[in-house]
């Protein structure tokens, strides 16, 4: 019972816990809407309000999982990601902020047949976008 109460709690932390999406609530959250809605801007329109400040990268998920490997497919998995965490919190735009390459460094230490240890390292480039979420009046 135990065991299985472990691989549960795993499970879960996979399925919920590792996604590259955060973001900080900096005026009044609305509700929440079709992500379809949510239009990226290069800089602030006339009449809005601030709801929140997110940031998304194209770092891989359990929750969406895909495997991205042009730059694009990874600005466009980060973007995606954006978007919503901007709809969930009523966000019908977005003005992004900086757009960044991150290197996530892989390292793995394994034993093989006679006992000798191997390590191993893979850099992974990702993208990174920050963004401010708005409300378009």
């Amino acid at each position: 019972m135990k065991k299985l109460i472990l691989l549960y709690t795993i499970v879960l932390f996979l399925l919920q816990g590792c996604y590259p999406v955060s973001h900080i609530v900096i005026g009044e959250k609305k509700n929440p809407i079709n992500v379809n809605l949510v239009k990226v801007y290069s800089d602030f329109p006339d009449d809005y309000e601030k709801i929140a400040m997110i940031e998304a990268s194209s770092d891989f998920a359990f929750k969406d999982m895909s495997l991205e490997i042009t730059d694009q497919r990874k600005t466009d998995k980060a973007l995606a990601r954006l978007k919503e965490e901007a709809a969930s919190l009523g966000a019908n735009g977005l003005v992004i902020q900086s757009l960044s390459n991150k290197n996530k460094l892989h390292f793995s230490l394994r034993k093989d047949n006679q006992g000798n240890l191997n390590a191993d390292t893979r850099n992974e480039k990702q993208k990174e976008l920050k963004a401010i979420a708005i409300f378009v009046k």
